[in-house]
């Protein structure tokens, strides 16, 4: 990726400028241009503005503290079924460990479906151009808005067909088919509510998507240490239950984005100043 990254153009808007005044200044041997702002940042300024800012969008911004909570939360899940699927598979239904294994390939497939959202996000923007309106934050959240219920669906299924609640009967494989939900919403509500974050706070998207990025790291290295004794201790149906209570909260405020998040967002200073800075772009 790092290789990849270097055939990448520049796409900040100081630093194109930048390299078009070295342009004009070596085309027309004038030095003289100066650009305002572009001055490298103070040891003050580096702190307020790219470290404590995080934590003032955390704590104040009702939009990160949510979205960092479920992004982080949801995108985990992939790295504590890496410690629950052996526990389910191996120990609940006496498959060997490498037949436990293949039951990734389950959660792998379910991230291909990320193509599906993607094709109604480029439905919205077009009809969106057609009528000469402008596209909103809240009009790319349709990937989390499906995958929410989604992963309430598959929790509460996964939960109900595995032991001890699963009949003695039960082929194991109708428990799998939620596995795939599990997926799927790691990888939509990891860069539907990112992109939501850069959208919203447009010039401190940067900072509004740093909680995320730490809560994540964090809670997919705590996930694995407690998830076999989880599911061992309560059980496999009971710990996958409180799961599915937590992704039934996520629904409701996939609702309340969807009805309320302009208004939301619009109490917000941050991202007001961040609206403005857009308008000012697109009017230039």
């Amino acid at each position: 990726l790092s290789l990849l990254c270097l055939t990448m153009q520049e796409s900040r808007p100081s630093q194109v400028l930048r390299q078009r005044v070295k342009k004009i200044e070596k085309s027309t041997q004038y030095t003289g241009l100066r650009i305002e702002g572009a001055s490298l940042p103070t040891l003050g300024e580096f702190a307020r503005d790219s470290l404590s800012l995080p934590i003032r969008l955390f704590v104040t911004e009702p939009i990160v503290l949510v979205c960092s909570i479920m992004g982080a939360t949801v995108v985990s899940l992939t790295y504590l079924f890496a410690e629950a699927i052996p526990v389910v598979y191996s120990h609940d239904f006496g498959m060997t460990r490498n037949q436990a294994a293949l039951v990734f390939l389950i959660l792998g497939a379910g991230v291909l479906f990320f193509i599906l959202p993607r094709l109604c996000d480029l439905r919205i923007a077009n009809h969106r151009h057609r009528h000469h309106q402008n596209l909103q934050p809240e009009d790319k959240l349709s990937g989390f808005l499906t995958a929410a219920p989604l992963l309430a669906i598959g929790l509460w299924w996964f939960g109900a067909t595995v032991p001890p609640l699963a009949p003695g009967n039960l082929s194991p494989a109708v428990s799998m088919v939620p596995v795939a939900f599990v997926g799927f919403a790691a990888v939509e509500f990891d860069t539907v509510l990112a992109g939501y974050l850069t959208d919203v706070y447009n010039s401190h998207a940067a900072s509004a998507n740093a909680p995320m990025c730490f809560l994540r790291a964090l809670v997919s290295g705590v996930y694995p240490l407690f998830g076999r004794q989880m599911f061992e201790g309560m059980g496999s149906s009971g710990a996958s239950f409180v799961l599915a209570g937590m992704a039934t909260a996520y629904v409701g405020i996939a609702v309340c984005f969807w009805r309320y998040g302009r208004v939301i967002r619009r109490r917000s200073r941050f991202a007001e100043e961040s609206r403005i800075a857009g308008d000012v772009d697109a009017e230039d």
